[in-house]
């Protein structure tokens, strides 16, 4: 059968694009889509990522991105 989500490890890490053929990422993380400065006229951008809500694992903290996927959590 198929393999476990996060037996992958070549799977997108934290602040990468998603995988492309299925937007999958690396095991704890989520795809999220966007798009740049250029708005909805400009592409499209992935980006595998923790959600600040509800909590940011230890050792990371909840950052803004604006021109990227918004709020999510980052290592300082």
């Amino acid at each position: 059968g198929p393999a476990a989500p996060d037996a992958d490890a070549s799977l997108p890490g934290q602040g990468q694009p998603c995988r492309a053929a299925d937007s999958a990422c690396a095991a704890g993380l989520t795809c999220i889509d966007y798009y740049g400065v250029a708005g909805a006229r400009g592409p499209r951008f992935t980006s595998c990522e923790i959600r600040c809500k509800p909590a940011c694992p230890k050792g990371q903290t909840c950052i803004t991105i604006a021109d990227g996927p918004g709020q999510v959590c980052r290592a300082p």
